[in-house]
């Protein structure tokens, strides 16, 4: 074959093409490693994010405020370790205290860590989540969620964390302020998380505080485990747990009806979470509901769901003098294992919640007096007159 003059000097032209774009790579990597001394430069997305400002005004420099004590290792951990082991963990329930703003800006720090993590492929084989479970919300808000989520819409729009608040009505839920929450709705929404329901109808929850579990629809009460008693210590220690939260105001007999309410929000958060067989999601809750000895743990366990799938984070405030986990209970004590990890913030103010309680129970009273129908009490649990309890 007979090589023209114009094709040497197109391949010689394609040749120092290739010389020059080499030579030009070879030196951006070496200004950058000259840059970096001897620091190994990696993509950004491989860092947790850092954990977000304090809120809460009370005790922000107590020596365990913000610190992470794992279960498993018996000491503190980093968040690099903490949020990796959220990432790999198929369900992830993010115990609070209802009013403390710090617990939700840390709860919306592991779901946004989760999805930066899974996103930068650092945890190969987590099963994929797509939910995020909140107790504050029952199906009774389901079509407002529809709205939200325009899926009703024959033109979708796009919506904020702030039109959230204004379409699901959280003013009229019954939780504190929207602002304290709106994070946690905002993480969501940036990591394509949908928000759904967590707790059962005000209308179901009444149905079995008066008529016990006879209420559900045949087999429901098996589906959900409720037809299977929790041990005696763990009934017991919830019976406790409910006349303590209503500061010795409940009567004697409405105890275990009111226990029954109690197992079955955890039953119901446990089943928002089984979104499919394989799929994982996450769950905003009160420290009560994630614990894992008689909490939502102990019904996903029913369901054969094994303890290295779920990773349980409850997020305490510190106390004035307590200055180590033994102090807590977390070393030996009787809140070793009711999770994972705990995150330790500063305190907010809040009213003496027994004072609190007592005026709903007097509003009850006035109500029952009258023809009006009675307002519904407050299950334990659900944090809105015991916010300010270090919940067990």
């Amino acid at each position: 074959m007979r090589i023209s003059t114009s094709m040497v000097k197109r391949k010689y032209w394609i040749w120092s093409r290739f010389r020059w774009m080499t030579l030009a790579c070879l030196a951006v990597g070496f200004a950058v490693a000259t840059l970096s001394g001897s620091q190994t430069v990696h993509a950004d997305n491989r860092d947790v994010p850092a954990l977000p400002e304090w809120q809460a005004p009370e005790l922000r420099d107590h020596p365990l405020a913000g610190k992470i004590w794992s279960r498993a290792k018996g000491d503190f951990v980093a968040p690099q370790e903490y949020g990796t082991a959220l990432a790999r963990s198929r369900f992830v329930l993010l115990g609070e205290v209802h009013d403390n703003p710090d617990h939700h800006r840390l709860q919306a720090w592991a779901i946004n860590t989760i999805s930066k993590l899974r996103g930068a492929r650092l945890v190969e084989g987590a099963p994929q989540m797509d939910v995020i479970a909140m107790e504050m919300l029952t199906s009774d808000q389901l079509v407002l969620l529809d709205r939200f989520y325009s899926r009703n819409a024959r033109v979708p729009r796009s919506r904020t964390a702030e039109d959230f608040g204004r379409i699901v009505k959280w003013d009229k839920l019954g939780w504190p302020d929207y602002k304290i929450y709106e994070p946690i709705i905002a993480a969501a929404i940036d990591g394509h998380l949908v928000v759904t329901p967590a707790s059962p109808p005000r209308a179901e929850n009444r149905k079995i505080s008066t008529e016990g579990l006879g209420a559900l629809p045949d087999g429901e009460a098996g589906r959900l485990a409720l037809d299977r008693p929790l041990p005696e210590a763990l009934a017991e220690d919830l019976a406790a747990e409910i006349e303590e939260s209503h500061c010795g105001m409940l009567p004697k007999q409405a105890v275990p009806n009111m226990s029954l309410v109690q197992r079955l929000r955890d039953a119901r958060m446990a089943d928002a979470l089984m979104v499919s067989e394989w799929k994982g999601a996450a769950l905003i809750a009160g420290n009560g509901h994630v614990r894992r000895d008689r909490g939502v743990p102990w019904y996903l366990a029913q369901r054969n769901i094994t303890d290295n799938s779920i990773a349980v984070v409850r997020h305490i405030e510190v106390e004035e003098g307590k200055t180590a986990p033994k102090d807590y209970d977390l070393v030996g004590g009787a809140a070793t294992a009711l999770a994972d990890f705990v995150v330790f913030t500063p305190r907010q103010p809040r009213p003496e919640p027994c004072e609190e309680m007592k005026r709903q129970m007097e509003a009850i009273k006035a109500q029952r007096n009258s023809p009006a129908k009675p307002p519904e009490a407050p299950p334990a649990g659900d944090g809105k007159a015991e916010a300010g309890r270090r919940s067990p």
